[in-house]
């Protein structure tokens, strides 16, 4: 029997279609707010990784193109010994590592060009997990602080974050992002970033806890301890966790994720809870070195961190540099307190980062954020180059952006756990 020649047609479509591979659901849609853009992935680990790959590839390959290139190009050993300690010394949790390789299929199903010419090769997976451990490789300046109650202009726990990073090109300033991990079980994490980028430096959690790395002043090693993690996943860790009911038990939460990690120059970590809960301080300080974890002993009032350790003396003198810029904040925030209204408001903590911003060539203050959980505040500036490509840095920047708890944490992908 002789099939019609448009049923024919059909039939012939219909085994192409049956033939052919499931496309991939993308869990994830990108948001932009003016040139800022958020990155918000939901489902499974390696879900929220192909969307990121898929949503961000070409993003994520020219960035990281030029960043490799500039970094590496007349250091090429150094990029072949941090690959080859990706594994060895410096390993994943299997989520995580699956999440990185989601990524780099993301990238490669984006169409993204990953040649890089100057190193005659292609960038490929290994690149990609050597990235998501750049904390343990670069050294990053910041200065933080946390005020709370009745020293906060309209209350709750204020908290701002300078972070310094040295800049090799206007990639890292353009390609600067805001990435937002929704965990479908009410967690969310947002993180201050770059594409491909899946740890966190600079967060804050659906919840309200807030996460800041500082490099510390730990006695350097030439490489972390074998299967240590980088300090942005232990930090991601602490954010999706939430804040608990009890400080203490949270905080003691905090130090067994960064004991996992062994940070060649030491970190110091600035971790910042939503609420005072009896009185109790908001915020705490861990000190790390590539042997142990410390919380670190603080003074009363404001929670002030630079970078250098407090507690412990095993590691190297505090910088003159790291000095001063705790002292001025600290006299920024007392300042505030002493006179006028008596509290630290938003603007004033602006001020305050300011006072402390890196400006240059070398290093700059690449991005800034000022953030409270209730009332919400979440306020993020990003650097810019000046004429002479001089790094104008965020507190002083005019990439300005105040983003809605909406827009920050909105309901995706199914997930609509109350915030």
């Amino acid at each position: 029997m002789r099939i019609p020649s448009s049923l024919g047609s059909w039939f012939v479509a219909s085994l192409l279609i049956a033939a052919a591979p499931a496309q991939k659901a993308v869990h994830g849609r990108l948001d932009t707010f003016g040139d800022l853009k958020v990155l918000h992935v939901w489902g499974a680990p390696a879900e929220r990784g192909y969307a990121h790959g898929l949503l961000l590839g070409k993003d994520i390959a020219a960035t990281l193109v030029a960043e490799w290139t500039a970094r590496f190009t007349r250091a090429r050993p150094m990029l072949d010994q941090a690959r080859g300690a990706v594994g060895r010394l410096i390993t994943y949790p299997d989520d995580v590592r699956d999440e990185i390789a989601a990524v780099f299929e993301g990238i490669v199903e984006s169409k993204a060009s990953l040649e890089m010419p100057e190193l005659e090769r292609a960038f490929d997976l290994q690149d990609l997990l050597v990235a998501n451990a750049l904390d343990v490789f670069g050294l990053m300046g910041c200065s933080s602080f946390t005020v709370w109650d009745d020293r906060v202009d309209g209350g709750g726990v204020l908290t701002a974050r300078n972070f310094d990073w040295p800049l090799t090109g206007r990639h890292l300033l353009d390609a600067t992002m805001v990435i937002v991990q929704h965990f479908g079980d009410g967690h969310a994490v947002a993180s201050v970033g770059w594409p491909g980028f899946v740890g966190t430096v600079t967060g804050v959690s659906k919840d309200g806890v807030a996460t800041f790395l500082h490099v510390g002043s730990a006695k350097i090693t030439m490489m972390p301890e074998p299967d240590s993690w980088p300090t942005a996943i232990a930090a991601r860790r602490i954010l999706a966790a939430g804040p608990g009911e009890d400080p203490d038990a949270t905080f003691a939460a905090c130090k067994k994720l960064l004991e996992y990690t062994s940070p060649p120059a030491g970190y110091a970590t600035h971790v910042v809870l939503p609420k005072s809960i009896g009185g109790a301080r908001p915020a705490a300080v861990f000190e790390t070195d590539a042997k142990s974890c410390v919380q670190a002993e603080l003074a009363a009032g404001p929670c002030v961190l630079t970078n250098h350790f407090r507690t412990r003396t095993d590691g190297r003198q505090a910088s003159r540099d790291s000095l001063g810029r705790e002292k001025r904040v600290t006299e920024e925030i007392g300042g505030c307190i002493d006179t006028g209204d008596h509290r630290v408001s938003v603007q004033e903590a602006w001020t305050i980062l300011e006072s402390v911003s890196r400006d240059g060539r070398g290093m700059g203050t690449l991005h800034s954020i000022v953030f409270r959980h209730e009332p919400w505040v979440f306020e993020l500036r990003i650097a810019t180059l000046d004429a002479q490509g001089a790094v104008v840095g965020a507190p002083k920047s005019e990439r300005r952006h105040a983003l809605t708890r909406d827009q920050v944490f909105p309901a995706v992908g199914g997930d609509t756990a109350p915030r």
